[in-house]
C-alpha cells in the first residue's frame, strides 16, 4: 500500500465512480454521523482532492448507487435518515453530464428498495440489482436510457443465489457479477447476472467467512473485493476485514492478494489508469476514516 493524500472529509458509506483521470465520491456520512450530498473528485495525476464546484441537487444520503455511461454519471437512490420510515428510502435518480457540468433529474426508481443497489450498465440500459427496504430482495430493474423509463424484470430464481442486502458487484470483461451481503448472516455467495436471460448464475464463492458492507470494483482482468464485516450473531463472534481478494472471471476462481492497513466496512475502491485506489470507511470502533491508498500487489 502507498499512502496518498487523505480525504478532506472522513467518509463512510459513500459511492464512487470513475471518469477520465478522476475518481468521484458522492454522499456518505462523516465522523459526526451527518449525511452529506457533496461531490468530490480525486485526481490521480496530482494526488489531490477537490470539491466539485457545482450545486448538487440531490439530498444528503448514504448507500447511494452510481455508474458511468459515456460522458454521464447516473446516480441516486440510497437512504437519508436514521429512522426506519419509508420516506427515508430515496427513489430519485439523476444524470450528471461531465462535459456540461449540468444535472438532470430522471424518472424515479419505481420501488423503495433503494439501499445499496448494484448498478450494471450497457450502452443503452442500466440494471439496478438487489436493494433493500425492510426485507431481503433479489430484484432487478432495467432503466432504458433513451426512453427514460424503468421496468421490473422477471428474474429466474436459483436456490444457490439467495435474496440479500448489503451486496456488492462489478462488471469485468463485459460480464456482470454480484455477491456477498447479508441474509440472517454474512454471505459468501457470488453470481453472474445474465441480462439477455434475466437470471443469476452461481459462481465460485468468495474465500473465507461471509462478509457484507465490503468494497468492490473491477479491472480489465479481475474483480477486487476488500474490507467489510462478518456478522456472527453475537458481539464476540463478529469481526471486520482488512483482507483483499480478487476474482478471475476466466477461471471462476478467487485468491488473496493483500490487505489494508486497517479493518473497516463501507469503504470504497476504484480502478483508474491501471491503478487501484482504496480507503475511507468505518472501523469496528465506529471511527470514520479519511485514509486513502494506492494498492500495489
Amino acid at each position: 500500500m502507498v499512502e496518498r493524500t487523505a480525504m478532506p472529509q472522513p467518509t463512510a458509506a459513500g459511492v464512487c465512480f470513475v471518469y477520465e483521470d478522476n475518481i468521484y465520491l458522492f454522499g456518505g456520512r462523516d465522523s459526526f454521523s451527518t449525511n452529506h450530498n457533496d461531490l468530490w473528485a480525486y485526481s490521480t495525476t496530482t494526488d489531490t482532492w477537490r470539491k466539485v464546484p457545482t450545486h448538487v441537487p440531490l439530498k444528503a444520503r448514504v448507500s447511494a448507487s452510481a455508474c458511468v455511461v459515456g460522458d454521464c454519471a447516473y446516480l441516486g437512490l440510497g437512504f437519508d435518515g436514521k429512522v426506519q420510515r419509508d420516506s427515508s428510502y430515496l427513489c430519485d435518480f439523476w444524470q450528471y453530464n461531465f462535459k456540461t457540468l449540468k444535472w438532470k433529474r430522471l424518472a424515479d426508481f419505481p420501488a423503495n428498495t433503494t439501499v445499496k443497489n448494484c448498478l450494471f450498465s450497457t450502452e443503452d440500459a442500466i440494471y439496478a440489482t438487489y436493494g433493500f427496504n425492510r426485507e431481503f430482495t433479489q430484484d432487478v430493474y432495467r432503466y432504458d436510457i433513451e426512453k427514460n423509463t424503468w421496468e421490473k424484470l422477471s428474474v429466474s430464481a436459483s436456490s444457490n443465489v439467495p435474496r440479500a442486502m448489503d451486496i456488492v458487484g462489478a462488471t469485468c470483461q463485459e460480464r456482470h457479477f454480484v455477491g456477498t451481503g447479508f441474509n440472517h448472516g454474512s454471505l459468501r455467495f457470488w453470481a453472474e447476472w445474465l441480462p439477455q436471460e434475466h437470471k443469476f448464475v452461481p459462481r465460485q464463492k468468495i474465500l473465507g467467512a461471509g462478509r457484507n458492507a465490503a468494497a468492490c470494483c473491477a479491472t480489465p482482468d479481475y474483480v477486487y473485493l476488500a474490507g467489510g464485516r462478518h456478522y456472527g450473531d453475537t458481539l464476540t463472534t463478529g469481526f471486520f476485514y482488512n483482507s483483499i481478494q480478487r476474482y478471475s472471471p476466466q477461471h471462476d476462481q478467487w485468491e488473496y492478494v493483500g490487505s489494508m492497513p486497517y479493518e473497516a466496512e463501507n469503504m470504497v475502491i476504484a480502478y483508474i489508469n491501471e491503478q487501484l485506489f482504496i480507503g475511507l470507511g468505518e472501523n469496528k470502533e465506529g471511527i470514520i476514516q479519511d485514509k486513502w491508498y494506492r494498492f500495489e500487489e
